[in-house]
């Protein structure tokens, strides 16, 4: 019990939240969050903090829309939690679409605590992507090969990762797992559907969204804060900045709709222990068998 994880994955408008806070409750667990959006607070409806009041979900607003926030700072914080959560004998469950939060935990020996060298980034951002490709391929051609489509042609990422490994500091240094078994055993569940069913529900929650008063809500934000910080630089913020009117929402809800498919390209990369589709029949009562099983094993 000391060293399980349990992580409950997948796109936008799966259902991750709903399904692991009954696994929660069924295997004594807390829920972590990660969504890389909640951490705001103030930020309430257009990230989807629609959570039972009685369910403790850990590291949702945490900052505040003005502040930064790394996926190395996600990292040490999520390491923390699991350690408190297991020391009270009871599962730490990941739920959320954040697939770089994700990452950081089951990856944990990566690059996160690599801090940006801008100088560099000034004279790469200037380069045309095929020039990244030779360069990224230069220095590292086994991890350029296993790059995907996607990877290869986003010139933030190949950046990145000529950053990382022109980088003196090539390993960044393991975070200490004292306290949680010396290493983790974890369990990935990672829900899909397809992607004509997540638009359909993209689009109603959008409206839902509205109804709630998003729109407020970020009138409400804009006297503390501005368009340029982070918060406000996010889905459901950002599409505004041009005004309140019907073409933000449009241009809102095509990102929505990116960005689902984006998320589907990342989970596969990931190879989950398990790809549960939410549209067959029984779908939680399959997800507690899964978890049953590897739970109840000493391993």
């Amino acid at each position: 019990m000391e060293n399980k994880i349990l992580i409950i994955s997948g796109p936008t408008a799966t259902g991750k939240t709903n399904i692991a806070i009954k696994l929660a409750k069924k295997f004594n667990g807390q829920l972590i969050s990660a969504d890389s959006r909640q951490i705001y607070r103030g930020m309430d409806i257009g990230t989807g903090k629609d959570h039972p009041k009685d369910i403790k979900i850990h590291l949702i607003d945490i900052i505040n829309p003005n502040e930064k926030f790394s996926v190395s700072q996600y990292q040490k914080l999520a390491y923390l939690k699991i350690n408190q959560i297991q020391n009270k004998n009871k599962l730490p469950i990941i739920v959320g679409g954040t697939g770089q939060y994700i990452e950081s935990i089951i990856h944990p020996r990566e690059t996160f605590d690599i801090k940006p060298n801008y100088f560099l980034r000034f004279f790469l951002d200037r380069f045309p992507i095929s020039l990244l490709q030779k360069i990224h391929f230069i220095l590292d051609k086994k991890n350029y090969l296993l790059l995907n489509n996607s990877d290869k042609n986003n010139p933030r990422r190949l950046i990145r990762k000529i950053e990382i490994k022109m980088s003196k500091n090539k390993y960044a240094p393991t975070l200490s797992r004292e306290g949680v078994g010396g290493g983790f055993n974890i369990l990935h569940i990672s829900l899909t559907d397809s992607i004509d069913n997540i638009i359909k529900k993209i689009d109603s929650r959008i409206q839902s969204r509205l109804n709630a008063g998003l729109i407020n809500e970020i009138k409400k934000l804009l006297k503390k804060y501005k368009w340029t910080d982070p918060g406000l630089n996010t889905l459901a913020y950002s599409d505004f900045k041009s005004g309140f009117n019907q073409n933000s929402i449009n241009n809102w809800t095509t990102h929505e709709h990116q960005y689902a498919r984006r998320q589907k390209t990342w989970f596969k990369k990931f190879t989950p222990n398990y790809f549960i589709d939410i549209s067959q029949p029984n779908l939680q009562d399959k997800i507690n068998k899964i978890v049953s099983k590897w739970y109840n094993k000493n391993i």
